[in-house]
């Protein structure tokens, strides 16, 4: 066979073992694909599973809760009913009658008609009635502030205030207690479209209720429209940071002693600093005075809430150090970052850390 020919079949071969190699890589990443795809899917079965498995667990928790403050009623009412019972009983003998015209006893009426009936009259019992399921619903909010203070459990915390909302929708107490929750589940999971849903769920909620002034309420709407943002267009991010700032200052005219909503403030003056040159000539379009701030103004609300702070502020610390170093003022900005280095941190504020020690790697030369 001669050379030619050899070099032809080879050639050919190879060809042949190359496109026999393309198609197996092809298909065996195919596989993976395929593969990757369905643990994904099977990965967010499994957190829609736990996340229905919590929040029957809720609604199981809070028809306990009122089942029992049905049956406390329940005995009050019928302790009631004895003591008018005993005076009719009373009345019957001097009249030498032996029945009760007022008493259920002996009647085919059941407990639970008697409970209905008593609650539909509204009288003393109906006002004692929701007085003891107020004071339910304080005493189960007072529960869960304390229970947010383990991260753990912060997704059984939403799944409860879901439940009570639902009894309670014009509770502004719950309502705003479940954009809190939206807030901490949102920064909870690394999922974008679960961030989406529990953003757009708590200012949904919060929406409803608007028109009652409360400076919770305001200052957990304010920092939810903020994190939804970054689902947004520029136009309607420039729109949301007007909605933001409008109802951190509704909320500041309310408690201006409040650390968080001065750092809030102090946020948004920041941000609006940094906006680009297209994003201030998009807000020149979309409004007449087109938003105008300074690192200066901000640093004023970061030092508010530095002073009003009652533990240390580690977030507020990063943005004055931040607003400094955007100043050229490098030495009062390392000072604060030194600051946060300083103080005790928990395991939660690991990207607080992280960018202190970027910014700290840059700029700490100028110290010198």
């Amino acid at each position: 066979m001669s050379n030619i020919q050899n070099s032809t079949m080879m050639a050919v071969a190879i060809s042949a073992t190359v496109g026999v190699l393309t198609a197996a890589t092809l298909f065996i990443y195919n596989k993976i694909l395929e593969e990757k795809k369905q643990h994904t899917a099977m990965n967010n079965k499994v957190d829609q599973v736990n996340r229905k498995v919590l929040e029957l667990q809720a609604e199981l928790n809070a028809l306990r809760t009122q089942q029992k403050q049905q049956r406390n009623r329940r005995k009050k009412l019928l302790g009631s009913r004895q003591t008018v019972s005993d005076a009719t009983d009373y009345t019957a003998t001097d009249n030498e009658t032996d029945i009760d015209a007022y008493s259920v006893a002996g009647t085919d009426i059941g407990d639970d008609e008697f409970f209905d009936c008593s609650d539909s009259e509204g009288g003393a019992g109906d006002m004692d009635n929701r007085t003891a399921a107020v004071n339910g619903v304080k005493s189960s909010l007072a529960s869960l502030d304390e229970d947010r203070k383990d991260k753990a459990l912060q997704t059984e915390i939403y799944y409860k205030l879901k439940s009570l909302a639902s009894s309670h929708p014009n509770d502004i107490e719950i309502i705003w207690r479940l954009a809190r929750a939206c807030h901490d589940c949102s920064t909870n999971v690394s999922d974008p479209e679960m961030q989406k849903e529990f953003i757009f769920e708590g200012i949904t909620a919060c929406e409803a209720v608007l028109g009652v002034p409360h400076a919770d309420l305001y200052k957990w709407y304010a920092v939810l429209v903020g994190l939804r943002g970054k689902f947004m267009k520029t136009k309607e991010k420039i729109m949301d940071g007007y909605l933001f700032a409008e109802y951190v200052e509704k909320a500041l005219e309310l408690r201006p002693e409040d650390s968080t909503i001065q750092h809030l403030l102090g946020r948004f003056k920041y941000e609006i600093s940094t906006l680009t040159w297209i994003e201030r000539k998009v807000a020149a379009t979309l409004f007449a005075q087109p938003p105008s701030a300074s690192y200066e103004d901000a640093i004023v609300y970061f030092k508010r809430a530095e002073s009003l702070a009652k533990e240390p502020f580690l977030q507020n610390k990063l943005y004055l150090g931040k607003s400094h170093i955007a100043l050229g003022q490098y030495k009062e900005g390392v000072e604060y970052l030194n600051q946060i280095y300083e103080l005790p941190t928990s395991d939660d504020e690991p990207q607080i850390l992280k960018e202190v020690k970027e910014l700290l790697d840059k700029y700490s030369g100028y110290l010198s």
